[in-house]
C-alpha cells in the first residue's frame, strides 16, 4: 500500500519560512464549492474538446441546467465551459436545510436528488494504530461513496438500467446528466482525506458505530488565534472560498505549472486506477496529517459547545502542519482533476 512518503514526515516537507511564503502567496480554494471547481477545471484542462463536447452534450440534459448549471454564467465565459465547473457542485446544491421535513425533501423540485450517505465512506481508525493500509470494510451503511462512483460510471457507460439510485419520473438521459454530475463530485469528494475515514472511539462516541463521522463530531482550530471549528470543515475549507471563475482558473494553471505535482511526478496516478485504491490513499492520508498518527488531542465538538471544554483546550493547528496539509490537500486536488478527467474519457469511449 502506497504510504504517501512525501508528507509521512511531517517535519521534512516544509520549513517553517517557505510555508508561509505559500499561504500568503496561494489563492484560496478546497472542498468547498471552489474546490470542487478547482478540480472540474483540472480535468477540463485534461480533455480535448472533443471530450469535452461529449459531456457537455449529456450534461444539457440535466433538470437542472438551465437553473443550476448555466445559471449565473460570467458573461465572458462559454455557458458549456461555466456548465461543466458547476457540474462538480451540483451536489451540494441539492442538499436540503435540515429543518425541512422528509416527506417535503422527496417532492421537492431541488432536494429531492440529496443523497447524503452518498458522499462518503468511514473506513475505521483508531488513534496510535500502526496500520495504514486501507481496513477490508468499511463501517456498516446503506451504501457509500465507493459503491456510487461504480454505479454512476455504469449508467453513464449505459449499461445499467435502470438506475437504482435514480429519483422517480426522471428521464434516462436527464439521470444519466445527473449521474455524471455525482461522478463530478465524489471523484473530488473520496480525495479529501476525511470522507474516508472514521475515527473508532468507545469511549468518546459510545452510541451508533463509535465513530467521529468523518471528524463532523471532533473540534479544532485552524491556528492558535482561531474559533474552534468542527474537524471535517476545517479541511473542507482548508484553502479558502474563493470560487470566482477567474480565480478557479488561475489556481488551475498554477498547479498545472507546478513541476512537483505534473502527471509524471503523481506515481499514484500510475499505480493506483481504482476508486478503493483512492479511498486508500485518503486514509493514510488521514492517519498521518488529520489524526496525527495518534498524537492529535481529541476533543469532541458538543462538549466545546456545551462549554464543558474551555475553547483554549481545543487542539490547534501548528504552523508546519497547516502547511503540510495545505501541500496534501493540492496534490490530492491535482490527483482529483486528472482522475475525474480519465473516468469521463474513459466511460464516454464506451
Amino acid at each position: 500500500m502506497f504510504r504517501m512518503r512525501l508528507w509521512h514526515k511531517r517535519g521534512l516537507l516544509l520549513s517553517v519560512a517557505v510555508a508561509l511564503t505559500i499561504v500568503m502567496s496561494e489563492p484560496a480554494r478546497a472542498w468547498n464549492d471552489a474546490g470542487h471547481m478547482l478540480i472540474a477545471r483540472i480535468a477540463w484542462l485534461r480533455m480535448s474538446p472533443e471530450q469535452r463536447t461529449q459531456v457537455s452534450d449529456v450534461l444539457k440534459q440535466h433538470p437542472h441546467y438551465e437553473s443550476y448549471l448555466t445559471d449565473k454564467c460570467p458573461p465572458d465565459v462559454a455557458r458549456e465551459e461555466w456548465a461543466f465547473l458547476r457540474a462538480a457542485t451540483w451536489s451540494d446544491y441539492i442538499r436540503p436545510p435540515k429543518t425541512l421535513a422528509p416527506e417535503k425533501v422527496a417532492t421537492h423540485e431541488r432536494y429531492k436528488f440529496h443523497r447524503g450517505v452518498w458522499h462518503y465512506v468511514n473506513f475505521p481508525y483508531r488513534a496510535g494504530q500502526s496500520e495504514s493500509a486501507l481496513p477490508r470494510d468499511p463501517l456498516p451503511n446503506e451504501t457509500n461513496i465507493l459503491d456510487q462512483i461504480d454505479v454512476s460510471q455504469k449508467v453513464l457507460r449505459k449499461v445499467l438500467k435502470p438506475d437504482p439510485g435514480a429519483v422517480a419520473g426522471v428521464s434516462q438521459e436527464a439521470n444519466r446528466a445527473v449521474r455524471v454530475c455525482w461522478l463530478f463530485h465524489l471523484i473530488g469528494d473520496l480525495h479529501q482525506p476525511l470522507h474516508a475515514v472514521a475515527l473508532v472511539d468507545d469511549k468518546l462516541f459510545p452510541e451508533g458505530d463509535h465513530g467521529d463521522q468523518g471528524g463532523n463530531l471532533l473540534a479544532i482550530r485552524a491556528d492558535a488565534t482561531a474559533k474552534p471549528q468542527r474537524m471535517h470543515s476545517y479541511w473542507d475549507s482548508i484553502l479558502g472560498y474563493d470560487s470566482r471563475f477567474s480565480s478557479v482558473c488561475d489556481f488551475a494553471d498554477l498547479l498545472s505549472r507546478d513541476p512537483t505535482l505534473a502527471a509524471d511526478k503523481l506515481e499514484e496516478l500510475a499505480s493506483h486506477k481504482q476508486p478503493r485504491d483512492w479511498a486508500g490513499e485518503s486514509y493514510a492520508a488521514a492517519k498521518t496529517l488529520v489524526y496525527l498518527d495518534g498524537k492529535l488531542p481529541l476533543v469532541v465538538y458538543a462538549d466545546f459547545d456545551s462549554k464543558k471544554v474551555a475553547e483554549d483546550k481545543v487542539p490547534a493547528v501548528s504552523t508546519l502542519d497547516g502547511a503540510n496539509s495545505r501541500t496534501l490537500a493540492r496534490r490530492r486536488m491535482v490527483l482529483a482533476g486528472n482522475r475525474l478527467a480519465e473516468t469521463l474519457k474513459s466511460a464516454l469511449a464506451q
